[in-house]
């Protein structure tokens, strides 16, 4: 019959534990997902860098032919 007391017991004695461990696991995970989240947005800012730089090249060249072409139209538009 003793057996059948201490059973109970020892069952919460083990659950009394738990919390503690559960908490660490929550703690660990989530430092573990933010590191996540911070690895994912530094590669989505460089993906988008990446991706902006051929056309800021672009958009910097057309502005050159246009600033290049303005003085030829002031003299056109001088001349007439």
């Amino acid at each position: 019959m003793r057996p059948l007391v201490l059973a109970p017991l020892l069952l919460f004695a083990a659950c009394e534990a738990e919390p503690d461990n559960i908490q660490d696991k929550a703690d660990s995970q989530s430092r573990a997902l933010e590191r996540r989240y911070k690895e994912i947005e530094a590669e989505a800012g460089n993906d988008v860098a990446a991706q902006v730089a051929p056309l800021d090249n672009e958009a910097d060249a057309l502005l050159n032919q246009l600033n290049a072409a303005e003085p030829d139209a002031n003299a056109a538009a001088n001349a007439q």
